[in-house]
């Protein structure tokens, strides 16, 4: 052991002029450090959470950063305005519920000789629930108003149902879900495009990758029209018969310009009576229009048909 002392004291005495050079820098730096002009500043500290057990979920609003009011010499503070810092919050082994987190200095991880005068906010609510999935209904929902002389058709989704990830108490009475407004203001031709989920800052999250594409026709604005005493065309039967009544009425639906163009002989009500043997039937009317054209309605539906021998 007395060896050894002797090696470090003879250490000691090689190489003095360095080892004085290096206790003077030293020394000069601590002075320069400690009579250096102190400032004030506020930090910006990012605020993450960490090791969130996987069947759980945070469902309140977390403050993205934190404020923190410091004073350090100039150049401290220089160093910190640079960097990017952050607070984590390490939630690991955490159970449903609510749980408060105190902001205090010592979990700021500053350098040495920064005073912290202010941390807003000093502390954070974290409220945890239980993380279930759900399947939900999409809810398209259109914004304005088409074209003049335009109206929506068919409004279709695909998918049309969706993977939500939510906390328990709220994916259990969430039975559908809206998509962001889709806007069709003063459009004359239908379209196609992909949509986004409304989730209304509330907590969930979607597990499907697959995009939701809308697909929303736009048609020419239908009206109807409606024609009287139409007669009714039987066909099938081979023997003489009465009608009662012989004629009806047809509302036709569609575009202006098409109804604008149809005439009573366009239109054809028929009924079938092929191997109908004489007697008294009830039939059903079936209508044919011009393409482009729907029937909106017969009156009557039905007719009184006598077949005789």
């Amino acid at each position: 052991m007395e060896a050894g002392l002797q090696r470090y004291l003879a250490s000691l005495k090689r190489n003095k002029s360095l080892k004085l050079l290096a206790f003077v820098l030293a020394l000069a730096a601590w002075f320069a450090v400690g009579s250096e002009e102190r400032t004030e500043t506020t930090l910006q500290l990012a605020l993450e959470l960490t090791n969130i057990p996987s069947q759980l979920m945070v469902t309140n609003e977390i403050p993205s950063h934190i404020e923190v009011r410091v004073q350090a010499p100039r150049s401290v503070i220089r160093e910190l305005t640079e960097e990017k810092r952050h607070l984590r919050i390490d939630l690991g082994g955490s159970k449903p519920g609510s749980r408060n987190e105190l902001i205090t200095p010592s979990a700021l991880n500053l350098p040495r000789g920064v005073v912290v005068s202010r941390i807003r906010p000093n502390s954070v609510t974290i409220e945890l629930d239980q993380a279930q999935n759900r399947r939900v209904e999409i809810l398209p929902v259109l914004k304005g108003t088409p074209a003049p002389g335009f109206e929506v058709g068919e409004v279709t989704l695909n998918p049309k149902e969706t993977v939500l990830r939510g906390p328990k108490n709220l994916i259990q009475q969430l039975k559908q879900i809206s998509t962001i407004p889709i806007e069709i203001s003063r459009l004359s031709s239908s379209i196609s495009r992909e949509v986004e989920l409304d989730f209304q800052n509330l907590p969930l999250t979607p597990l499907d990758s697959q995009p939701i594409i809308a697909k929303i026709t736009i048609r020419p604005k239908l009206q109807t029209k409606t024609f009287a005493d139409i007669v009714v065309v039987p066909y099938g039967a081979s023997n003489p018969l009465r009608l009662t009544p012989s004629k009806v009425a047809v509302t036709v639906r569609g575009p202006a310009t098409n109804l604008d163009l149809l005439r009573a002989e366009d239109i054809t009500p028929r009924i079938n009576l092929k191997n109908l043997k004489p007697g008294t039937y009830e039939a059903k009317i079936a209508v044919e229009v011009p393409t482009g054209l729907e029937v909106a309605a017969v009156q009557p539906e039905t007719i009184k048909v006598k077949i005789l021998k």
